[in-house]
């Protein structure tokens, strides 16, 4: 092989080296959003708001880097990472919301209904709550699609490219368990549930090839825990809640101080949405998205030989 060969493919950039690309372009953008936020925290020195800002420049230069590179090396719209405004993308983001709800009040539920742990109304007034739920509603909605876009957007679609859906889904979910080794009270459990995460935020990709769905599961998921039952996030944290808890379970299933993440109950939960998210024949490509991701000659052959349109629409999208 020569070097060229070693490093173009068909005379463009191989995806394993737009992956590595990729992933300093995410580096970049995170120590860019950085800077700026650290710009805005002088000016506004209020207690909070550099989080708020940090995460937007950090999904603006997430969303400029990917640009350049659809453009550059796909020839593409930015929507191929799987953001495109197709017909069905609201309802993948439905799908999401709920999948990540379930996900999470069968957790809740499941440490009340073993006596794990005890939930009672935080009385608070309701202005206050509007408040800080939609402030909170706003920066875990911009967290997750963060997080998506890295680790199951343009990176991760690279390395699929390169190593296969397995290969990559194992990678990729292995990096989203160790980014998390720096958040306070983590354990060996918390890593293993967050890496076994990434396995159905990446079926949900893979299904639909849009990020809509995984994007809704994640932010439901934090969102839930962390303002409707005011457990700990991750390690974080958020007050005040609608709900206040005392959980007094063992930690291995609990997660105690670091969150639902870091306890056994949450593994059940994780892998019965894996499992079911992997089964499920409601859930698959739009016709849209098809086109985007493998063009209109490959989506046609392919819609063709396995699946057969929907009478009403031409689409096939999640039902």
């Amino acid at each position: 092989m020569t070097l060229e060969n070693f490093f173009l493919l068909d005379g463009s950039l191989r995806p394993v080296w737009r992956f590595f690309l990729s992933v300093v372009l995410v580096f970049l953008s995170y120590s860019v959003a950085y800077l700026l936020a650290g710009e805005v925290r002088d000016l506004i020195p209020r207690a909070g708001a550099w989080y708020g800002f940090f995460f937007l420049f950090e999904l603006l230069a997430l969303l400029g880097s990917f640009k350049v590179l659809t453009r550059l090396f796909e020839h593409k719209p930015l929507g191929v990472i799987g953001l495109a405004f197709h017909p069905y993308w609201v309802k993948e983001l439905c799908v999401g919301l709920g999948i990540g709800g379930i996900m999470m009040v069968s957790v809740g539920g499941g440490e009340a209904l073993l006596g794990l742990a005890r939930f009672a109304r935080n009385p608070l007034p309701a202005r206050a709550e509007l408040a800080y739920g939609s402030c909170l509603f706003l920066v875990l909605l911009i967290t997750a699609t963060n997080e998506e876009l890295v680790f199951r957007g343009y990176p991760f679609q690279k390395l699929v490219e390169s190593l296969g859906p397995p290969g990559a889904v194992a990678v990729s979910s292995a990096f989203f368990g160790l980014a998390h080794l720096g958040n306070s009270h983590h354990t060996w459990i918390s890593t293993v549930n967050t890496m076994l995460v990434g396995i159905p935020l990446s079926i949900a990709y893979l299904r639909t090839r849009s990020l809509w769905m995984p994007v809704g599961m994640h932010f439901t998921w934090n969102y839930v825990q962390g303002f409707v039952f005011g457990l700990p996030v991750s390690g974080y944290t958020f007050s005040p809640s609608l709900l206040k808890v005392q959980v007094h379970g063992a930690a291995w299933l609990t997660g105690s101080d670091y969150g639902p993440e870091g306890g056994l109950l949450s593994t059940v939960a994780i892998v019965g949405a894996g499992i079911c998210l992997f089964l499920s024949a409601r859930i698959r490509i739009s016709e849209r998205m098809k086109q985007l991701v493998f063009g209109p000659s490959l989506a046609a052959a392919n819609a063709a030989v396995h699946v057969s349109p929907r009478p009403d629409s031409g689409e096939n999208g999640p039902t």
